[in-house]
């Protein structure tokens, strides 16, 4: 299989001669990967972007497309291909192997740097992807801490994030599986076995959403993982969109605005660690939405404790509890996310006390006074006991152990500076405030900022820095206008005169890395879309 590209490098047209000139993948491979990441990367990074890379070469080759040498394709270098062995082992290890969702190549894009939060493609451009979604990413903040990077477009894989991750240990099919989200890898460029499927294989339709906002995973406290609760709504509204939001295309819309990735759904201190119900085409499917080692509001306590110190938690979204063929879509989806759980954190589901329904962590001492599931189970044939054989039998006959999760990643570097912006007065980036904040104390002038720029102490010998108002220009065809800061938040306008505005204030939200308002009081606008003057 040939790739045809159009050379403009010198170095490259040296080489191959001036015009269109036709190369076999992987060789042209050899030379993407080393101009696009560091030679010097960890090997599971490599492999990674060399996956990634041929995934959007195929599917332009497939299209017919002449690709050129500059990064307004894929980067390539002549001169890298042969100069570069661990690059090309890379690519030779991963021949062939190539990014795949529900029937097709991927439409694969990749960035320098998310800003710390992955993007929508709809969000950048006119066309949503399933597998673009915005979740927050703490191998790009881990990265950026050690080096700031310019943040590129920010959909799909963040190489720094991904070279940060491998280096960490993280293994190269993890690492696509949380830049790329539900696709698969397929040998034979998309005509072969799959090689790896992300998040424990096809039988669990799970998807990731987390619950950035909710005051649960703002807290930030972890739990090692000794077992998994499970829950059902009380509510007749089988649809995802009632708790998980904001919409990703999937979903469907919330008209209410009443999901739970808010700060306190409802006034209530509520987060659970998943949702199992319906999206918009009416398919099952399992959405996370805290990471599985955070520490859940989900059960309450009792006389011996609470539940949420040791346990996974997951909601089923209940219908009528009448539809038989509904309740046995989500029960088996529920198997196997437990399945996938226990698999990755080496749980025995027989044993006393891991896979426990609410109504039993109450009888346990360990949960508040509910009866779910097993109102619902019952009128279906089913119970807890039945539930957990289930469980040991779909570990037993199911695919490889899925990987754990990397070492959690603090979701905030807490930087020491006069102001935000400028990050050359930066005397240091920390895990915990409380040292942020001696070290803005004993610098006088300095404050303290979290991951996204938003003011969270001054020092005691600092006058509170003022914002100053500032212009930017506008650089896409169409600029959402937003009621607030972040994609979460309705839009009210739109901007399409690729103008020059005025912000008067700064915060951070979902959907990109900064959000400006506009002087006008006509809403906020992404900062990602602009230049400032």
């Amino acid at each position: 299989m040939n790739v045809k590209i159009r050379l403009t490098r010198p170095e490259n047209i040296a080489r191959h001669g001036a015009g269109p000139v036709e190369l076999p993948i992987e060789e042209y491979l050899c030379g993407v990967v080393p101009a696009e990441v560091y030679e010097s990367s960890a090997m599971d990074a490599l492999k990674a972007q060399a996956i990634a890379a041929r995934t959007f070469v195929l599917k332009r080759l497939l299209a017919g497309t002449i690709i050129d040498d500059t990064t307004a394709f894929q980067a390539y270098k002549a001169d890298l291909a042969t100069s570069c062995p661990r690059s090309r082992q890379a690519v030779l290890e991963t021949v062939g192997q190539v990014l795949w969702y529900t029937g097709g190549v991927i439409d694969c894009f990749y960035s320098s740097s998310n800003g710390g939060m992955t993007k929508r493609s709809g969000d950048v451009w006119s066309r949503h992807y399933p597998y673009y979604v915005n979740n927050p990413d703490p191998w790009d903040v881990a990265a950026n801490a050690e080096k700031p990077t310019k943040a590129g477009h920010g959909v799909g894989m963040s190489q720094v994030g991904a070279m940060w991750a491998a280096r960490n240990g993280t293994p190269c099919n993890d690492i696509l599986a949380f830049y790329y989200d539900g696709a698969a890898i397929l040998s034979d460029y998309g005509k072969g076995d799959a090689v790896g499927f992300p998040e424990g294989g096809s039988k669990l339709n799970l998807k990731k959403l987390i619950f950035v906002n909710n005051a649960c995973y703002k807290a930030g406290r972890t739990i090692a993982v000794k077992g998994i609760m499970v829950h059902s709504t009380g509510a007749n509204n089988p649809n995802l969109k009632r708790y998980v939001g904001p919409d990703d295309g999937l979903l469907g819309q919330n008209q209410y605005g009443n999901h739970w990735n808010q700060d306190k759904p409802g006034g209530r201190q509520v987060c659970v660690h998943g949702f199992i119900g319906k999206l918009a085409d009416s398919s099952v499917a399992t959405y996370q939405t805290l990471p599985w080692n955070h520490r859940g509001w989900h059960g309450g306590s009792g006389a011996k404790g609470s539940v949420n110190d040791t346990h996974i938690s997951f909601e089923i979204c209940e219908d009528a509890l009448t539809d038989a063929a509904y309740f046995r879509r989500v029960f088996n989806e529920a198997v196997a996310l437990c399945v996938h759980l226990c698999k990755m954190y080496n749980l025995d589901p027989m044993k006393d006390g891991v896979i426990i329904g609410h109504y039993e962590g109450y009888k346990r001492g360990l949960a508040s006074n509910h009866a779910d599931p097993g109102h619902w189970f019952g009128r279906h044939g089913e119970s807890m006991d039945s539930f957990r054989s289930a469980v040991k039998k779909g570990m037993d006959g199911s695919a490889p152990a899925p990987v754990p999760e990397p070492a959690p990643v603090p979701s905030e570097y807490y930087r020491v500076r006069t102001l935000w912006a400028d990050s050359k007065t930066q005397k240091g980036a920390y895990k915990i405030l409380a040292n942020a904040k001696k070290c803005a104390d004993d610098n006088p002038g300095y404050s303290v900022f979290d991951a996204k720029g938003v003011l969270v102490y001054t020092g005691k010998n600092t006058t509170a820095p003022v914002f100053a108002p500032y212009t930017v220009k506008v650089t896409a065809d169409s600029l959402n206008i937003r009621k607030g800061p972040g994609t979460d938040t309705a839009i009210v306008g739109a901007i399409k005169d690729k103008g020059v505005y005025t912000i008067v204030e700064e915060a951070g939200g979902p959907g990109a890395a900064r959000w400006g308002k506009l002087k006008s009081g006509a809403g906020w606008i992404s900062l990602d879309y602009t230049q400032k003057r």
